[in-house]
């Protein structure tokens, strides 16, 4: 069994919220890269990000927090949220992402699995 620390983001910070209610949030770092060497200090070599702000709206509003954490830790990071779209993909992958989770849109849309596709680098 893997266990991965997790790092919610909304509005640029650390968080969680009560139930899935974007009314309901504690913050619990004011700096998701800060909590992210916090993990990193106490032996976490993988790391579970959500950009919150991006599931709700469908914009990857934390990409450049997200990078940040890649370049600023040893981290391997795995990110979910706002994953709607290749160019969503293909955003996280430049910034370093080492996994990328996939929900609703694989449901919906399967990607357009019909369509011709390119191997995504990393």
């Amino acid at each position: 069994m893997h266990l991965l620390p997790a790092i919610d983001i909304l509005g640029g910070q650390a968080v969680r919220l009560a139930k899935g209610d974007y009314h309901a949030v504690t913050v619990y770092n004011q700096d998701p890269v800060a909590q992210a060497r916090i993990f990193e200090a106490d032996g976490a070599e993988w790391l579970h990000v959500v950009d919150l702000d991006g599931a709700r709206t469908g914009k990857q509003e934390n990409l450049a927090i997200i990078q940040r954490i890649v370049k600023e830790t040893g981290l391997k990071v795995e990110v979910g949220g706002g994953v709607r779209n290749r160019e969503a993909v293909e955003n996280l992958a430049n910034a370093g992402a080492s996994r990328i989770v996939l929900g609703t849109v694989l449901v919906l849309s399967l990607i357009h699995i019909s369509e011709p596709t390119r191997p995504i680098s990393i």
